[in-house]
């Protein structure tokens, strides 16, 4: 990409002043109330992974309520181990590994299209990115997604200038990709096939040499495989099993091309109008394809296809093309605001802060500590471990894990549960607390939202 000054004949990079214009809105939308509300679904998950690395000190191998968790690589839960040991164990501190990837996602993002098509298309790329609803829901909590994000987008600017200067440093470029892949796992993979696709579809006198290939190759695996064959030294079997059935669970039926759309269109809106517009304007003739372009198509053709083979649909999935859109939108927006870029972007900052400021609703979920934490007097010494009836998902067990210190015991059978001592603590969701409450040998002690504690009853049948 030899000719990519072309596209930004000024030469110039980001100045200071738009720059810090998109601190502030990257930094209000996605971080602005990381206070707020509580941790739901997976985050929990990943801030009991975090919380249970620091109090047992173990920084190789992941626990969940006390057993292995093998499902997925540990960098982000490194990072937020960290933030805990650093701001203690809440759950803004949690989101922070979340948020604050998100907010250098944009950053970079913004460098990237500075280098690829000038400042102004840089500066609305990376404000574009900040205000794209699937970005935003995903950036703004405690998820694997923002850091697989940022390194990925690293990687893309390693390989534009590695493609400026023949080749030279595109093995950082591998490296964040190796980055990506302990952030994320395998669905980190989707941005791998980027680089050798961009060396194929380059002109041969464009393209790097080989061997810059084999260099990106071989530190995307130092960056990789020390941790993997750590765990696969001290668990076998057990860790290939476990990280073999996470990329089982992400396969799946094929949904009609139609299910992605609109999965698409929904954490993008209202930007896919203007990347279509993008593409035609960055394609129309006389445009000129400036050799950056072809970066550009590449990775969205990438990172889409790759959606469409892995076939189980999430709309995180897509997380790794929202900045693509996002740059395909800019090229349909900086040419008509021109050197209004920053001041637009300025002034959408100041809004952003402002509905932090004076907006009275939530905006993150909120109740799912507390729903745990009223059982607490309900289930016994701290030292034992809760009986869940019916709590296989690992959800549940951490949101135990990681709000009262307490492991969970899971069984299905309402037998064995009744052969307990008696006065054993028994812990179900809501849903399934009136089986035991028809049983008769399990008297209720306490309710709240989500969940309902029981005691097991004397050998007679008498409730105690």
């Amino acid at each position: 990409m030899a000719s990519t000054a072309a596209a930004r004949p000024d030469g110039a990079g980001l100045r200071r002043g738009p720059l810090l214009a998109l601190v502030a809105l990257a930094t209000g939308v996605v971080a602005g109330r990381l206070v707020a509300g509580d941790l739901v679904g997976d985050p929990v998950i990943y801030a009991a992974l975090a919380k249970a690395m620091v109090q047992h000190g173990d920084w190789g191998t992941l626990f969940l309520a006390g057993k292995p968790f093998f499902d997925k690589p540990p960098l982000v839960i490194w990072l937020t181990a960290l933030s805990f040991e650093t701001f203690g164990v809440t759950t803004w501190s949690a989101r922070l590994a979340g948020a604050v990837p998100g907010v250098l996602a944009c950053l970079v993002l913004a460098r990237l299209g500075t280098l690829l098509a000038g400042p102004d298309v840089g500066l609305a790329a990376g404000a574009i990115l900040a205000l794209t609803p699937g970005f935003v829901r995903f950036a703004s909590t405690l998820l694997l997604d923002p850091m697989m994000l940022l390194a990925a987008l690293l990687a893309l600017l390693a390989m534009a200038r590695a493609w400026e200067r023949g080749g030279r440093g595109l093995w950082r470029a591998g490296a964040w990709l190796g980055v990506a892949f302990l952030a994320k796992g395998a669905l980190a993979l989707i941005a791998v096939p980027i680089l050798p696709v961009l060396w194929v579809a380059s002109p041969a006198a464009s393209r790097p040499p080989a061997r810059a290939l084999v260099a990106a190759a071989v530190a995307f695996l130092a960056v990789v495989l020390p941790w993997h064959l750590y765990e696969l030294a001290q668990w076998d079997g057990a860790f290939v099993r476990g990280y073999l059935y996470d990329v089982q669970e992400k396969m799946g039926g094929h949904p009609p091309l139609a299910t992605y759309l609109r999965a698409l269109g929904v954490t993008t809106l209202p930007w896919l109008p203007l990347a279509a517009l993008g593409a035609w304007r960055a394609w129309r003739p006389g445009a000129g394809r400036w050799p950056a372009l072809r970066l550009l198509v590449v990775w969205t053709a990438v990172a889409y296809g790759a959606l469409l083979l892995a076939g189980k649909h999430s709309p995180r999935y897509l997380m790794l093309l929202h900045p693509a859109v996002a740059l395909w939108a800019a090229l349909a927006v900086a040419p008509v605001l021109g050197r209004r870029v920053a001041p637009a972007v300025a002034m959408v900052a100041a809004l952003a802060w402002l509905a932090i400021l004076v907006w009275p609703h939530p905006f993150h979920p909120s109740g799912t500590g507390a729903a745990v934490v009223a059982l607490a007097p309900e289930l016994g010494p701290p030292q034992h471990a809760v009986i869940g009836f019916r709590l296989r998902h690992e959800g549940t067990r951490a949101r135990f894990a990681y709000y009262l210190d307490r492991d969970v015991e899971t069984s299905d059978d309402i037998e064995a549960l009744a052969a307990l001592s008696p006065g054993t603590p028994v812990v179900t969701a809501a849903r399934d607390a009136r089986v035991l409450v028809a049983d008769g040998r399990f008297r209720e002690t306490a309710r709240s939202r989500d969940f309902v504690t029981f005691r097991v009853g004397a050998p007679d049948g008498t409730p105690r």
